[in-house]
């Protein structure tokens, strides 16, 4: 049975494998040029998320016992839980208080994650792993970590801190990579693209 990190892993793969192909066309299309599938830029591309997607699950997780998103409730007295009886007295089910959303971790996460750390980790290692699996010499990934980063940066902007909100708010941390990744479909056809110039 796969681990939890290894789901996480390759559904990674699999949407980041998607985005790649699309991408694809799209620089086919705009080129008016007939497709032609690149495996080795396709192959790049499903490596960097191969090697990506473990430290970001486990990020995820740091993040979130960290700063929980939801608030436990302290028990009262010795009584955790409220049992309902029905009219004639037979027990119906527990019945236990929905945890509360905590919104100033939830909004820390939502920082880290997106607007500062998160958002530059991710970003370098991106162009130092593409530029490692495409040979390039260590003067040209440092052009394009010092050249793409901001740009990049600024792009995801425009998505990643909607979806951040939505990931730490309603989504469980073992499927939050997964959730990211499905939404990050459209930014990984924008990365694929940002990918084949770099």
């Amino acid at each position: 049975m796969p681990s939890p990190m290894m789901k996480a892993t390759l559904a990674a793969a699999g949407l980041s494998s998607a985005s790649n192909i699309l991408a694809q066309f799209l620089e086919a299309y705009r080129d008016s040029s007939p497709f032609v599938f690149d495996f080795a830029k396709f192959l790049q591309f499903v490596t960097v998320t191969f090697i990506t997607a473990p430290p970001n699950y486990m990020w995820q997780q740091l993040l979130e016992r960290n700063f929980p998103a939801y608030e436990r409730k302290e028990p009262v007295g010795d009584v955790e839980k409220q049992t309902a009886r029905d009219e004639d007295g037979g027990v119906r089910g527990d019945l236990e208080q929905k945890p509360k959303l905590n919104w100033r971790n939830t909004f820390t996460k939502w920082f880290i994650d997106c607007i500062t750390l998160g958002a530059i980790m991710n970003t370098v290692a991106f162009f130092i792993l593409m530029g490692i699996l495409k040979r390039e010499s260590m003067d040209q990934i440092r052009y394009n970590v010092r050249t793409e980063t901001i740009p990049v940066i600024v792009a995801g902007y425009k998505i990643w801190p909607f979806a951040s909100i939505i990931s730490f708010s309603c989504v469980p941390v073992e499927r939050r990579i997964v959730f990211l990744n499905f939404v990050g479909l459209l930014w990984g056809i924008y990365m694929s693209l940002v990918a084949s110039r770099v």
